[in-house]
Order: C-alpha cells, then sequence, then structure tokens
C-alpha cells in the first residue's frame, strides 16, 4: 500500500514538471459588446516547459488569445531574468503582453534596481505596471488594466499609495481588470467589496501546492495550513477574481496533485 502510495506521488511530482493543464472559464458582464479571449499567467518561478518553454508558447498560440497577462513571480529573486525575456519575446509575437509584480520581482529589483529589471521586461517586449494603469482597446471593447502588488486593502483599513491608486484607477467606465499577485487582501479579507473592479487576476497561493482529495489546497504561505481561496472563479462584492494555481514553485517545493496551470478566461457580452 505504502509503495504505491510513494510511487503515485513521485510520479505525479514528475508529471508537473513536464505537464501543462488549460483551465477555461467563462465570464460574462453587461457591460461587454465584443467578446475577447485571456491567456493569464502567474508563478512560473523560471521553470522551462519543453525547450525554450515551447509547451507554454503551443498552449498559447492553440488559444488565439487577444491579450495575455502575467501577475507576477515569473522568476526567482536569486535568478536571472533570461528564461523569463525569453518567454516574453515569444508570447509577444502572440498577443499584447501585459504584466504586474510578484514578491519575487520585488526581492529581486532590491538588489537589481527596480528601473533595471522593469526596462528588462519592457524590452523583451511587456507593458509592466506597478501601481500603474493602461487604457486600451481591445477587439473595440475599451478595458482599463492596472497592475499592483499588495494587499489592497480599502481606506478604512489603511490609507496608502494602494489605495490612492486604487481610487483613480477605479474612475473610469471603461471595463477594468486588475492584475494582482496577492489575493488575500482583495478575497479573504473582502476589500473587493470596496473597489469598483470588474474582473481580477491573481495567483502567489500555488493552489495551495500540494492538493488533498476531497480537501483542496495544503498551504498558502499568507493564510497557513488548508487556506480557504486556492483556485477559481470566485465573485466578490461587485467584482470576480480568477485565482489561478500558477506554474511553477519555489525553493524547490514540488507540486503534488496540482498540475502546473495555463488560465483561459472568455470575456464574454451577457
Amino acid at each position: 500500500m505504502w509503495l504505491i502510495m510513494f510511487s503515485f506521488i513521485f510520479l505525479d511530482i514528475f508529471v508537473s514538471q513536464k505537464y501543462v493543464r488549460v483551465t477555461q472559464y467563462k465570464y460574462e458582464n453587461l457591460k461587454i459588446k465584443n467578446n475577447f479571449k485571456i491567456v493569464h499567467l502567474t508563478d512560473l518561478h523560471n521553470y522551462q516547459f519543453g525547450v525554450r518553454n515551447s509547451q507554454l508558447i503551443k498552449k498559447k498560440e492553440n488559444q488565439e488569445p487577444d491579450v495575455i497577462f502575467m501577475t507576477g513571480d515569473m522568476l526567482n529573486e536569486n535568478e536571472d531574468t533570461g528564461i523569463l525575456q525569453n518567454l516574453i519575446q515569444q508570447l509577444k509575437a502572440i498577443a499584447p503582453v501585459y504584466a504586474s509584480l510578484g514578491n519575487h520581482e520585488i526581492n529581486y529589483m532590491r538588489y537589481s534596481g527596480k528601473d533595471t529589471f522593469i526596462t528588462s521586461m519592457e524590452q523583451a517586449g511587456a507593458v509592466v505596471m506597478d501601481k500603474q494603469y493602461i487604457d486600451i482597446e481591445i477587439k473595440g471593447e475599451k478595458v482599463r488594466i492596472g497592475g499592483i502588488y499588495g494587499y489592497v486593502l480599502s481606506p478604512d483599513k489603511v490609507k496608502g499609495e494602494e489605495q490612492f491608486f486604487m481610487e483613480e484607477f477605479q474612475d473610469t467606465d471603461r471595463f477594468k481588470i486588475l492584475l494582482s499577485h496577492m489575493p488575500k487582501g482583495l478575497l479573504l479579507w473582502k476589500s473587493m467589496e470596496y473597489w469598483d473592479v470588474d474582473l481580477v487576476f491573481s495567483g502567489h497561493v500555488h493552489g495551495g501546492q500540494v492538493r488533498l482529495p476531497f480537501v483542496g489546497g495544503l498551504y498558502d504561505p499568507e493564510e497557513g495550513y488548508f487556506p480557504t481561496y486556492t483556485k477559481g472563479m470566485f465573485e466578490c462584492g461587485k467584482g470576480t477574481m480568477i485565482l489561478s494555481a500558477g506554474l511553477g514553485s519555489s525553493q524547490g517545493i514540488p507540486r503534488i496533485n496540482n498540475l502546473p496551470e495555463v488560465v483561459v478566461c472568455e470575456v464574454k457580452k451577457k
């Protein structure tokens, strides 16, 4: 019995290094007049799926997205940016790439310099947003995309740069998409009930890293063991969050019963 269980775990760890799952979501909103498709990547942690991440690129090409989002921890803080830059260059050939930062990017910039890191990503072809937003059109749909790292708490809990950014970000009639690496403040602490955001893409929790049958994710670095939210689509307030299980893991901790995930979201008129 034990031999079978350990054999399954080792096989699962091996598969998690090689195979990527595509998870499909459909999101509907009355504001939407023109349908479009999003591909969301998060928490790669400098993994490579195939030579030069050929598996990831093929899956993106097959989905034919209109826009590609990255929501942080795409590299490890103590490694170089080469894998990420190469991936961005290939993704940019498929669709425009917009990125926010995660804790590993934040830590990386502390010793490499913020301008140096962001410039390297922008030269590769990504639009990087750190408490910034951009107004664009996606297939004729007017969209505001913002990027932020942090808990994004409501002003009644704290008043700072995040809150000033969010107040400015939400002040538009456009369809609002927020790229936010950390889901805890928005979802668990429910600050999404305060902010006027339509759709949020997030990661960070790696799907709970180890997923137990009938239980779900085992661990979240913020919430601890048996966290409330690990992956899926969740409504909170007037908005919706799509929380991805991500692609890699940090510090060599294996993913078990938790395949790496690429999220595809079809945004549709209701």
